[in-house]
């Protein structure tokens, strides 16, 4: 009876571990969506009720979401509120499973360099080659992710010899595809 109180106590904990990223995100997203468009309601009054086949409030909103992601980009240039931003992440962020990777991921879509940006590796063991990620590295070891394929956000954390650690010039998000697709295209990724 033990063991089955335990298995359901420690599943249902993982389930909302699992789950409460996604809902804040969902939760966010929707009030954001729902102060966008009571911002912009005002000013649709101006605008046609078709702009191009679209609801012309809508499409005003999204330029209204636009010009604030433009917005908060240059506040995010400031070095306070980068530090500001830098914490939040160190202390609340990272505690969220897969945000560290996911932002690295994002990052190479956009064709950001992060500081701490999750560099793609392969790594040496005998006769094949791993695919993963750098966390950290000195001169004799490295702490590598190697995410399960076909879905990159879990795996398992390796402390390996350093010098068995190949950088490769490709960035997350072209190496998360191909995890989506079990490694296709990595043959490509070791000449």
């Amino acid at each position: 009876m033990k063991k089955i109180l335990g298995f359901l106590r420690t599943t249902i904990a993982g389930g909302v571990l699992f789950l409460l990223p996604l809902v804040l995100l969902i939760i966010i997203l929707g009030k954001g969506n729902q102060l966008i468009l009571k911002i912009s309601a005002p000013l649709a009054k101006f605008l046609p009720d078709r702009i191009l086949g679209f609801d012309g409030s809508k499409v005003l909103a999204i330029l209204l979401l636009l010009l604030i992601c433009f917005v908060s980009g240059l506040i995010f240039t400031s070095g306070r509120v980068r530090k500001m931003v830098g914490s939040l992440e160190d202390n609340v962020l990272s505690n969220v499973p897969g945000y560290s990777l996911m932002k690295s991921i994002v990052a190479g879509v956009l064709g950001e360099k992060l500081e701490q940006n999750m560099v793609p590796v392969l790594v040496r063991d005998g006769d094949s080659l791993s695919i993963g990620f750098l966390v950290e590295e000195d001169k004799e070891y490295s702490v590598v992710f190697f995410p399960e394929a076909p879905k990159h956000d879990s795996g398992e954390v390796k402390l390996v010899l350093s010098s068995a650690v190949k950088k490769i010039d490709i960035s997350s998000n072209i190496v998360a595809k191909s995890l989506k697709t079990f490694g296709r295209g990595a043959l490509q990724w070791t000449k």
